[in-house]
């Protein structure tokens, strides 16, 4: 028998939620589609969304969302719960985006502070405080975070499925250098190389969606630190802390009605994200 995925793991904890809170299962309202993002609007305030590997990743074939249009448009008023389930069913990655984004809004009225502290997690936890200037740091997904941990470790390594030329810098004067400065970056298949001496490892929230997760977190077992970053990264997190993660770096929606209105009229889905969003930051730090 097939292990459960992560995501299929997380979809029992849901469901297992809302029948212990009596909460009423929210339905599909709209479906929102950006190069990179995918999002699902709910009823009762649950708003999720997800990273589209398959629109901005030349890893993976393009506009495989778009082409699922008959599958979207046929999850409308369906139950958030009914629609992860046939998403994770089968094997499209654009299924498992849409997946991801239903139960990351179906996991929103279990990411507030008063529910996370009713569950004996740490809220406000600061990952930049944790780290200590000896550490080796390895970061999966090379995103805006990168910046702000320049510095604050002995090492700082980033992986990434990318080309790493995606990422460098080249600085022309009197000599040519490369940039930035102080960052290691690895291709992908260096994950287990770089992570399994790490003492932190902060992992992108799209290894939820691509299929990596188990993998990347086997690898981090031993990590001090290991924290899963992101707005992918929504999903309840009693899922993610009985699966080798000790912090989850994350947001919800702050204003879903006005989310929902930017999801179609913002320029892009970061810009939206950006506006209503509510960062949170829990971990569950027990023996570490």
């Amino acid at each position: 028998m097939t292990p459960a995925t992560i995501l299929e793991k997380g979809q029992e904890i849901l469901i297992r939620e809302y029948r212990r809170t009596g909460l009423p299962d929210p339905v599909v309202k709209n479906i929102g589609l950006n190069p990179g993002w995918n999002a699902v609007i709910g009823s009762c305030g649950c708003c999720g969304v997800a990273m589209s590997f398959v629109d901005n990743n030349p890893v993976y074939t393009s506009d495989e969302t778009r082409q699922d249009m008959e599958f979207l448009q046929s999850s409308v008023g369906k139950s958030l719960f009914e629609v992860a389930a046939v998403g994770l069913a089968g094997s499209r990655l654009s299924r498992h985006s849409i997946a991801l984004a239903a139960l990351n809004a179906l996991s929103q009225p279990f990411v507030t502070d008063e529910m996370l502290l009713s569950k004996g997690y740490t809220v406000d936890v600061d990952v930049k405080e944790l780290v200590r200037p000896d550490d080796k740091m390895v970061i999966v997904g090379y995103g805006g975070l990168v910046k702000s941990y320049a510095g604050r470790c002995r090492e700082l390594h980033v992986t990434d499925q990318r080309p790493s030329d995606t990422f460098r810098t080249t600085i022309i004067g009197r000599t040519v250098t490369y940039g930035p400065a102080g960052i290691t970056v690895h291709p992908a298949a260096e994950n287990r190389e770089v992570l399994e001496d790490a003492d932190v490892a902060i992992i992108t929230g799209s290894t939820l969606v691509n299929g990596t997760f188990e993998e990347v977190a086997g690898y981090a077992k031993n990590c001090r630190i290991r924290a899963l970053y992101g707005s992918s990264a929504q999903i309840i997190p009693d899922v993610l802390f009985e699966n080798g993660i000790n912090i989850v770096m994350s947001v919800a929606i702050s204003d879903p009605e006005k989310f929902e209105s930017d999801v179609m009229n913002a320029p892009d889905m970061e810009t939206a994200l950006r506006k209503h969003q509510r960062k949170y930051n829990v971990g569950c730090m027990e023996g570490n």
